[in-house]
């Protein structure tokens, strides 16, 4: 069931505020920053503003008009699929997003058809299902009134935020940071070594599609070295435990680098995503859902091609991948 509220909303530290909920089996998380005004942090999908958002905000003995800016960590189905929703709910909202995911984050069908729809020239599309799936969980599309940059102070609630750029996941996605109260909030910017169930079961891969801005972000969470560290698919992390998580990350990417390279070296003929994925999943993984090494395998074996390591091969209108030596 979406949008069943689990928890919350239960301060994290001074005026920030979680609530947990889920999407089926899909762990969710979303917060709210309170002070002066409400800040909340992704619009997750279109009923959340509604089953989640407004509960929280009333528990918290505030009014939908207090409400000022959303800020969307980055443009995925589950973080913007709310904002047409929340536009009609707070009747001051402000949303706003980093500038290289903007055309996303403004455009549900185009989200949909560069992002999740992007696999076709290696031979993977999702299932109908899925589609619908991603349709269900996002409204009309909705402009952003404020385009962040890396670097800038954002006043919410009461704490002064600065935003971090840390793509990877996606192009334009960021984290918020407070040093003042030592934590971070970072959306989806790194997975550890799987996205998780409810349960705490490995549900997918780490998905991103850029590998070195994926190590850039995560030094860069490394840098800024939280004290409390949270996002959106797992539980709160602190002290040993961020620097547990982001190591994990590392590892992951580690371990996905060597394992692509050894593939197309070792391969006889030219190798298919959908080759690599059934390889890489024992290896890996494993993985309830093995279909989402996707998205990180994709990277690699792109990141061979640009250190010209390896080359496309194209057959029967599909890009495969070999080894150059």
């Amino acid at each position: 069931m979406a949008n069943a509220v689990t928890t919350g909303p239960v301060e994290m530290a001074d005026g920030l505020f979680r609530v947990d909920w889920a999407i089926g089996t899909k762990p969710m998380a979303s917060y709210l920053l309170v002070g002066d005004d409400v800040a909340l942090i992704d619009a997750g999908i279109a009923t959340t503003p509604a089953k989640v958002y407004r509960p929280a905000i009333e528990a918290l003995g505030r009014r939908v008009a207090d409400v000022g800016m959303l800020v969307i960590t980055h443009a995925d189905a589950d973080h913007i699929g709310g904002t047409h929703a929340a536009r009609g709910l707070f009747p001051n909202l402000m949303l706003a997003c980093h500038h290289d995911d903007l055309h996303w984050a403004s455009d549900p069908a185009t989200l949909t058809a560069e992002r999740y729809d992007g696999f076709t020239p290696y031979g993977l599309r999702y299932d109908q299902e899925t589609f619908d799936r991603l349709a269900s969980w996002m409204g009309p599309r909705e402009s952003i009134d404020t385009v962040l940059r890396a670097g800038e102070r954002l006043p919410l609630g009461n704490a002064n935020l600065t935003v971090h750029h840390v793509p990877g996941h996606s192009p334009g996605h960021i984290c918020l940071h407070e040093p003042a109260r030592d934590y971070a909030l970072i959306g989806d910017a790194v997975f550890g070594r799987s996205q998780l169930d409810t349960d705490g079961g490995h549900l997918a891969a780490p998905p991103y599609d850029d590998v070195a801005a994926y190590r850039g972000s995560i030094a860069t969470l490394r840098r800024l070295a939280p004290e409390l560290m949270l996002g959106c698919h797992y539980p709160p992390m602190r002290g040993d435990e961020v620097t547990a998580f982001l190591d994990a990350s590392e590892a992951w990417v580690d371990d996905a680098t060597a394992f692509t390279a050894d593939l197309l070296a070792g391969a006889r003929e030219p190798v298919s995503l959908a080759r690599a994925i059934e390889a890489a999943n024992p290896v890996l993984g494993p993985y309830a859902n093995p279909g989402e090494l996707r998205w990180a395998l994709r990277a690699h074996l792109e990141a061979l091609v640009a250190d010209r390591t390896a080359r496309h091969v194209e057959r029967e209108g599909i890009i495969l991948w070999e080894a150059t030596v």
